[in-house]
């Protein structure tokens, strides 16, 4: 009997243990199958967006990758760029000498000369043999008007008139050739020269945005430098991303406002009305909720509009909020803007986040989705996946993928919910309580055997 029990326990024990395994692709309503485009370690795709639609989990913790043999593999979700950023450009700026000429009994003149007959003069009542309050006795300024986009070095062709190989330097700023700040306070320009070998230092980093005018002035007490041409690094300004647009259903309106169902779980982070005619105006308030039990969170209010201006279209920006995955959105009309006929429809965008998994096994892949059923996966940070590898080499191990239609699963049926688990410890409690009753079974039964043995016969 105790045998018996034991075996009940270690057999409780291990359904237990299935209960919690791996899952399998039929537990998932849908997938969608991914062919990496190159082979590599990881592959990345965007997260379709039949994704966002079938998914039960905001989190997305109802998604699985599995492999051509149904094994799970390692993924991770990455945020999706709202923004590209062009590569850093190469600038030629104009340079000019900054001297300072004093006459006997004069202020201090200081002459810009700039090519196409352009001076700038900035003259101070400073009185013959005082010292100035920033030892500048002679400089270089940099017109960076042009630069389009932030600047974040200036590289120097320099040399020094008495062949000085290491010289500090000052740069300052200007937005009017008038106040001058300091951007960098003391840094190092190096001509070295041995055996035809060169070591130079003529690049100096700047704090990273716009400027007017730079201003560099030797600081080590050394002759005014001859530098004859300054090329910059400009940093462009990112390029945002169009989110993906889709439309929302128009369910009935209540009360004069107009509701709509997204269909999805997805990031929302921009709204566009699209207004029934031309020339048109109106003020609204638009809000959302996850739940039609939930009380509305307005988004954003404000005016949108649709012109025709000579003959080219002209609409407003659209609203932009924080990243919600709310479900279904409200259009409030503000006064004294009246509920247009026929209503406006509703287009909301997002950047679908990127999904990240290790090509372990052999493809193509699955990514199923859409489950009550499946455990719930831990949220993985996007760079979980090989932690210790710098980005740099990151890039050199991924690759994209394609994907395919979504296709069906386990359909309906990984949709509902599983049957409650009855905890183990009232399981293990009945096993010892029916084995605990067997066992007072059997050992009457033996005492009544006995008994029977025992007993005279008449």
């Amino acid at each position: 009997m105790k045998r018996t029990c034991s075996r009940i326990v270690l057999l409780l024990s291990l359904s237990c243990g299935v209960a919690i395994a791996a899952p399998y692709p039929n537990e998932f309503a849908h997938g969608i199958t991914v062919h990496p485009d190159d082979i590599h370690p990881l592959i990345e795709i965007a997260i379709p967006d039949a994704v966002y639609q079938h998914a039960t989990r905001a989190d997305l913790a109802d998604v699985r990758v599995f492999n051509a043999n149904e094994s799970v593999v390692p993924h991770a979700l990455c945020p999706s760029p709202t923004s590209t950023h062009p590569d850093i450009e190469s600038v030629v700026l104009p340079v000019f000498e900054l001297q300072a000429t004093r006459a006997k009994g004069e202020g201090a003149r200081i002459d810009v000369n700039a090519p196409g007959g352009v001076a700038v003069r900035i003259e101070s009542d400073q009185k013959d043999g005082e010292v100035p309050a920033s030892s500048q006795t002679q400089a270089h300024v940099i017109d960076a008007r042009e630069a389009s986009g932030a600047l974040r070095s200036i590289q120097f062709e320099w040399q020094s008139p008495d062949n000085a190989s290491e010289v500090h330097v000052r740069i300052e700023a200007s937005d009017d050739l008038d106040g001058w700040r300091t951007v960098v306070a003391a840094s190092t320009l190096v001509r070295l020269e041995r055996d035809g070998q060169h070591l130079r230092r003529q690049r100096i980093p700047l704090p990273e945005q716009r400027y007017s005018y730079l201003r560099v002035a030797r600081t080590d007490r050394g002759p005014a430098l001859q530098i004859s041409g300054v090329i910059a690094e400009r940093v462009p300004a990112p390029v945002p991303i169009d989110p993906l647009w889709v439309t929302s259903n128009a369910l009935p309106p209540e009360d004069n406002v107009l509701i709509f169902d997204s269909g999805r779980i997805a990031p929302i982070t921009h709204a566009r009305l699209k207004l029934p005619a031309q020339n048109t105006s109106v003020r609204v308030e638009i809000a959302s909720r996850n739940d039609p039990q939930q009380a509305w969170v307005q988004r954003w209010s404000g005016e949108v509009y649709s012109i025709d201006a000579n003959g080219t279209q002209r609409e407003s920006a659209p609203a932009q909020f924080a990243s919600t995955s709310d479900r279904y959105w409200r259009v409030t009309y503000i006064a004294p803007s009246t509920p247009l006929n026929p209503p406006p429809s509703l287009a909301l965008g997002y950047h679908p986040a990127r999904l990240r998994f290790l090509a372990q096994g052999d493809g193509p892949f699955t990514l199923a989705f859409g489950s009550r059923r499946a455990e719930p996966a831990p949220a993985q940070h996007c760079n979980s996946l090989l932690s210790d590898v710098s980005v740099a080499d990151l890039e050199g191990y991924m690759a994209t993928g394609t994907t395919g239609a979504m296709r069906v699963l386990g359909g309906a049926t990984a949709l509902e919910p599983k049957p409650k688990k009855t905890p183990l410890k009232q399981i293990i409690l009945w096993v010892v309580l029916a084995g605990g009753t067997a066992l007072l079974v059997a050992m009457a039964l033996s005492l009544l055997k006995r008994v029977r043995v025992d007993q005279p016969t008449g």
